[in-house]
Protein backbone atom coordinates (compact mmCIF):
# COMPACT_ATOMS: atom_id res chain seq x y z
CA UNK A 1 0.00 0.00 0.00
CA UNK A 2 1.04 3.37 -0.89
CA UNK A 3 0.92 5.88 1.93
CA UNK A 4 0.42 9.65 1.63
CA UNK A 5 3.14 11.98 3.20
CA UNK A 6 2.62 15.46 4.20
CA UNK A 7 6.19 16.72 4.84
CA UNK A 8 7.33 18.76 2.03
CA UNK A 9 10.47 17.77 -0.34
CA UNK A 10 12.89 20.02 -1.29
CA UNK A 11 12.85 20.72 -5.19
CA UNK A 12 16.00 18.29 -5.40
CA UNK A 13 14.51 15.70 -3.35
CA UNK A 14 11.02 16.26 -6.01
CA UNK A 15 13.75 15.99 -9.13
CA UNK A 16 15.12 12.80 -7.45
CA UNK A 17 11.55 11.10 -6.75
CA UNK A 18 10.38 11.71 -10.09
CA UNK A 19 13.18 10.32 -12.10
CA UNK A 20 12.73 7.11 -9.60
CA UNK A 21 9.55 6.76 -10.15
CA UNK A 22 9.87 7.66 -14.44
CA UNK A 23 12.60 5.09 -14.64
CA UNK A 24 10.86 2.51 -12.51
CA UNK A 25 7.68 3.11 -14.12
CA UNK A 26 9.31 2.81 -18.14
CA UNK A 27 11.91 -0.09 -17.36
CA UNK A 28 10.22 -2.24 -14.73
CA UNK A 29 12.99 -2.10 -11.79
CA UNK A 30 14.79 0.53 -10.27
CA UNK A 31 17.97 3.02 -11.20
CA UNK A 32 21.45 2.54 -9.55
CA UNK A 33 22.69 6.05 -7.80
CA UNK A 34 24.94 6.07 -11.30
CA UNK A 35 22.18 6.12 -13.56
CA UNK A 36 20.35 8.71 -11.07
CA UNK A 37 23.54 11.11 -11.19
CA UNK A 38 23.47 10.80 -15.39
CA UNK A 39 19.74 11.49 -15.54
CA UNK A 40 19.93 14.66 -13.31
CA UNK A 41 23.60 15.42 -13.85
CA UNK A 42 24.47 15.76 -10.46
CA UNK A 43 27.52 13.75 -8.66
CA UNK A 44 26.44 10.20 -7.03
CA UNK A 45 27.45 11.95 -3.66
CA UNK A 46 24.72 13.98 -3.96
CA UNK A 47 22.46 11.46 -5.34
CA UNK A 48 23.67 9.60 -2.24
CA UNK A 49 22.77 12.40 0.27
CA UNK A 50 19.51 12.98 -1.31
CA UNK A 51 18.50 9.56 -1.25
CA UNK A 52 19.36 9.33 2.89
CA UNK A 53 16.85 12.50 3.08
CA UNK A 54 13.60 10.66 0.91
CA UNK A 55 14.36 7.69 3.38
CA UNK A 56 14.31 9.25 6.62
CA UNK A 57 11.17 11.40 5.28
CA UNK A 58 9.82 7.84 4.52
CA UNK A 59 9.42 8.10 1.13
CA UNK A 60 11.43 5.20 -0.12
CA UNK A 61 13.40 2.39 1.59
CA UNK A 62 16.14 0.56 0.55
CA UNK A 63 18.51 -2.66 1.00
CA UNK A 64 21.82 -2.18 2.12
CA UNK A 65 24.82 -2.96 -0.38
CA UNK A 66 21.96 -4.01 -3.34
CA UNK A 67 22.22 -2.18 -6.38
CA UNK A 68 19.12 -1.82 -7.70
CA UNK A 69 16.89 -1.53 -4.61
CA UNK A 70 14.99 1.53 -4.40
CA UNK A 71 11.47 1.19 -3.47
CA UNK A 72 9.23 3.97 -3.47
CA UNK A 73 6.35 3.62 -0.45
CA UNK A 74 4.84 7.13 -0.24
CA UNK A 75 3.23 9.13 -2.97
CA UNK A 76 4.06 12.94 -4.11
CA UNK A 77 0.60 14.92 -3.44
CA UNK A 78 -0.60 18.44 -3.69
CA UNK A 79 0.88 19.22 -0.40
CA UNK A 80 4.51 17.75 -0.94
CA UNK A 81 4.39 19.14 -4.63
CA UNK A 82 2.62 20.43 -7.44
CA UNK A 83 4.03 18.07 -10.05
CA UNK A 84 2.03 15.30 -11.43
CA UNK A 85 1.66 12.49 -9.32
CA UNK A 86 2.49 9.01 -10.22
CA UNK A 87 1.31 6.43 -8.76
CA UNK A 88 3.20 3.16 -8.95
CA UNK A 89 1.32 -0.35 -8.67
CA UNK A 90 3.34 -4.00 -7.99
CA UNK A 91 2.82 -6.07 -10.28
CA UNK A 92 3.79 -9.92 -9.56
CA UNK A 93 6.09 -11.11 -12.72
CA UNK A 94 4.70 -15.15 -12.35
CA UNK A 95 7.21 -16.95 -14.96
CA UNK A 96 7.91 -17.41 -19.11
CA UNK A 97 5.01 -16.79 -21.64
CA UNK A 98 6.00 -18.41 -25.36
CA UNK A 99 5.41 -16.13 -28.26
CA UNK A 100 6.28 -18.78 -30.54
CA UNK A 101 4.78 -22.70 -29.87
CA UNK A 102 3.15 -22.73 -26.28
CA UNK A 103 5.38 -23.55 -23.30
CA UNK A 104 4.30 -25.13 -20.21
CA UNK A 105 3.56 -21.98 -17.66
CA UNK A 106 3.05 -22.58 -13.65
CA UNK A 107 1.75 -19.20 -11.45
CA UNK A 108 4.87 -18.91 -9.20
CA UNK A 109 5.66 -15.44 -8.75
CA UNK A 110 9.56 -15.10 -10.04
CA UNK A 111 9.82 -11.34 -9.46
CA UNK A 112 7.83 -8.04 -9.12
CA UNK A 113 8.19 -4.94 -11.12
CA UNK A 114 6.58 -1.12 -10.57
CA UNK A 115 4.30 0.42 -13.47
CA UNK A 116 2.51 3.86 -13.66
CA UNK A 117 -1.38 2.99 -12.96
CA UNK A 118 -2.08 5.73 -15.55
CA UNK A 119 -0.50 3.58 -18.26
CA UNK A 120 -2.33 0.54 -17.38
CA UNK A 121 -5.34 1.49 -15.71
CA UNK A 122 -7.55 -0.07 -12.81
CA UNK A 123 -7.71 -3.81 -12.62
CA UNK A 124 -5.73 -6.79 -11.34
CA UNK A 125 -2.32 -7.67 -13.18
CA UNK A 126 0.01 -9.97 -14.18
CA UNK A 127 3.39 -9.70 -15.53
CA UNK A 128 5.30 -12.54 -17.96
CA UNK A 129 8.45 -12.61 -19.64
CA UNK A 130 8.50 -13.06 -23.47
CA UNK A 131 9.82 -16.49 -25.04
CA UNK A 132 10.16 -16.57 -28.94
CA UNK A 133 9.81 -14.07 -32.02
CA UNK A 134 6.09 -14.52 -33.04
CA UNK A 135 4.83 -11.33 -32.35
CA UNK A 136 7.78 -9.42 -33.32
CA UNK A 137 5.87 -7.54 -36.07
CA UNK A 138 3.20 -6.08 -33.40
CA UNK A 139 6.28 -4.99 -31.34
CA UNK A 140 7.19 -7.72 -29.18
CA UNK A 141 10.17 -9.63 -28.71
CA UNK A 142 11.79 -12.05 -27.26
CA UNK A 143 12.94 -11.44 -23.68
CA UNK A 144 10.20 -8.72 -23.26
CA UNK A 145 8.17 -8.37 -20.47
CA UNK A 146 4.53 -7.82 -20.92
CA UNK A 147 1.68 -7.26 -18.75
CA UNK A 148 -1.84 -8.66 -18.91
CA UNK A 149 -4.89 -7.62 -17.12
CA UNK A 150 -6.58 -10.73 -16.01
CA UNK A 151 -9.80 -11.08 -17.46
CA UNK A 152 -11.72 -13.79 -19.38
CA UNK A 153 -12.94 -11.84 -21.69
CA UNK A 154 -11.80 -9.94 -24.74
CA UNK A 155 -12.62 -8.52 -28.29
CA UNK A 156 -11.60 -10.17 -31.40
CA UNK A 157 -8.19 -8.29 -32.48
CA UNK A 158 -7.19 -7.81 -29.01
CA UNK A 159 -3.37 -9.34 -27.83
CA UNK A 160 -4.30 -12.13 -25.07
CA UNK A 161 -1.82 -14.62 -22.99
CA UNK A 162 -4.16 -17.94 -23.03
CA UNK A 163 -3.75 -21.04 -21.62
CA UNK A 164 -3.77 -24.18 -24.19
CA UNK A 165 -3.51 -27.41 -22.30
CA UNK A 166 -2.01 -25.81 -19.05
CA UNK A 167 0.33 -24.02 -21.18
CA UNK A 168 0.67 -20.49 -22.06
CA UNK A 169 0.82 -18.56 -25.11
CA UNK A 170 0.76 -14.61 -26.53
CA UNK A 171 -1.13 -13.98 -29.82
CA UNK A 172 -3.57 -12.19 -31.23
CA UNK A 173 -7.47 -13.20 -31.23
CA UNK A 174 -9.48 -13.47 -34.40
CA UNK A 175 -13.15 -15.11 -34.82
CA UNK A 176 -13.88 -15.62 -38.32
CA UNK A 177 -17.10 -17.75 -39.44
CA UNK A 178 -17.96 -19.21 -36.30
CA UNK A 179 -13.93 -20.20 -35.54
CA UNK A 180 -11.80 -18.67 -33.38
CA UNK A 181 -7.72 -18.61 -33.83
CA UNK A 182 -4.91 -17.33 -31.67
CA UNK A 183 -2.82 -15.41 -34.79
CA UNK A 184 0.91 -14.64 -34.64
CA UNK A 185 2.57 -11.22 -35.79
CA UNK A 186 5.07 -13.29 -37.49
CA UNK A 187 4.73 -14.85 -41.29
CA UNK A 188 6.92 -17.81 -40.34
CA UNK A 189 4.62 -18.62 -37.56
CA UNK A 190 1.21 -20.42 -38.28
CA UNK A 191 -2.13 -19.66 -36.57
CA UNK A 192 -3.38 -22.40 -34.09
CA UNK A 193 -7.37 -23.32 -33.89
CA UNK A 194 -9.02 -23.13 -30.55
CA UNK A 195 -12.52 -23.20 -32.10
CA UNK A 196 -13.44 -26.77 -29.92
CA UNK A 197 -10.62 -27.22 -27.64
CA UNK A 198 -11.76 -27.66 -24.22
CA UNK A 199 -8.61 -26.98 -22.60
CA UNK A 200 -8.32 -23.60 -24.16
CA UNK A 201 -8.57 -20.45 -21.77
CA UNK A 202 -8.26 -16.78 -21.80
CA UNK A 203 -5.93 -15.46 -18.83
CA UNK A 204 -6.45 -12.19 -19.79
CA UNK A 205 -5.51 -9.12 -22.59
CA UNK A 206 -2.12 -7.43 -23.34
CA UNK A 207 -1.97 -3.80 -21.83
CA UNK A 208 2.04 -2.86 -21.84
CA UNK A 209 4.80 -4.13 -23.00
CA UNK A 210 8.17 -3.10 -21.73
CA UNK A 211 11.71 -3.84 -23.95
CA UNK A 212 14.51 -5.10 -21.58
Amino acid sequence: MILKERKELTEAQEKLFNSIAKFISTNGFPPTSRELGSILGITSTSVYEQLERLETKGFIKRKKRTARSIEIIRELNSKTTTSQNVRLIKIPVIGTIAAGQPIFAYENIEDEIYVDESSVGKGRFFALKIKGESMINAGINNGDLVIIRRQPLVEPGEIVAALIDDEATLKRLRIAKGRVFLDPENDTFEPIEVTYREDFKILGKLVSTISI
